[in-house]
């Protein structure tokens, strides 16, 4: 696939974006239902090469990857490639260098409370480098050294909480792999603590509860409109009025009939 085709592909997606501008802090799923859950992983989930798409784009666009030992573990075989077939992975690893400047691929940096996850895992061979972010007895899990390309970190005390440790995660990607642009792939479970929760004003209206610290910049929401297989739903996504809090209406939104059904796919992104 030729630049110009995959950055009209681009387009009719999302409009005209200036994208390496577009950097912070940016999350991609696939979700369906109301309210919505996560699309789980597997051979019961609908297909879309869209989505597919999308998420290959999030990753083009990444200096570092965020997930978790428990998708490690679920996806023994995962490679954060761009792209499964050759060409589109060589198309957007063009776009990327011709586009955003970028000619190294994404680090890797992987939150995990356990340490439960193999070290050698295919995610993090692949990776220019990585980061596990972990507890103490995370560390002595992983055996507690470093290893080549990997930093495995954390707080020295057990008991953070968990939005702390994944900004604190985040912060040490930026400054490790200098990272100005983070892809959170990554579960409900750490995607909600960068959501901020909406407080009423005294006239009645919902505005964002300014706690310190920051939250997502950009929202790539792939939406599956029919009826999920039993084994296909997930856990809860972030609610609605946490992302409408976050950057109100969608910049973007379009929709497609794939081969399993209805889609929409939505950019949201904070403006200001």
């Amino acid at each position: 696939m030729q630049t110009s085709a995959l950055s009209e592909r681009i387009e009719t997606l999302y409009g005209v974006v200036d994208w390496r501008s577009a950097t912070g802090l940016l999350h991609v799923a696939a979700i369906a239902g109301s309210p919505a859950c996560a699309i789980a992983i597997g051979s019961s989930a609908p297909t879309s090469p869209t989505d597919r798409f999308v998420l290959g784009l999030a990753r083009a666009r990444a200096d570092a990857i965020v997930t978790t030992g428990a998708i490690l573990r679920a996806e023994p075989e995962l490679v954060h490639r761009y792209a499964e077939d050759e060409e589109g992975q060589v198309a957007l690893a063009r776009w990327r260098e011709r586009v955003l400047g970028k000619h190294a691929s994404p680090g890797v940096v992987v939150l995990s409370e356990s340490g439960d996850f193999p070290i050698e895992h295919p995610a993090l061979v692949a990776a220019r480098a990585g980061l596990v972010w972990t507890t103490p007895a995370g560390r002595v899990r992983l055996g507690g050294q470093n290893v080549a390309r990997l930093s495995i970190e954390g707080p020295e005390e057990p008991g953070e909480p968990l939005r702390a440790s994944v900004l604190r995660a985040i912060a040490r990607a930026r400054e490790l792999l200098g990272a100005r642009t983070v892809l959170v792939e990554a579960g409900p479970t750490v995607s909600r603590t960068l959501y901020p929760t909406p407080a009423t004003s005294s006239s009645g209206n919902d505005r964002v509860d300014r706690v310190e610290g920051e939250w997502i910049d950009e929202l790539l929401l792939s939406r599956f409109a029919g009826d999920l297989k039993a084994p296909a739903v997930g856990p809860p996504f972030v609610p609605q009025a946490r992302i409408s809090a976050r950057f109100g209406r969608a910049n973007s939104v379009r929709h497609i009939e794939e081969a399993s059904g209805a889609w929409s796919f939505e950019r949201h992104r904070v403006t200001g």
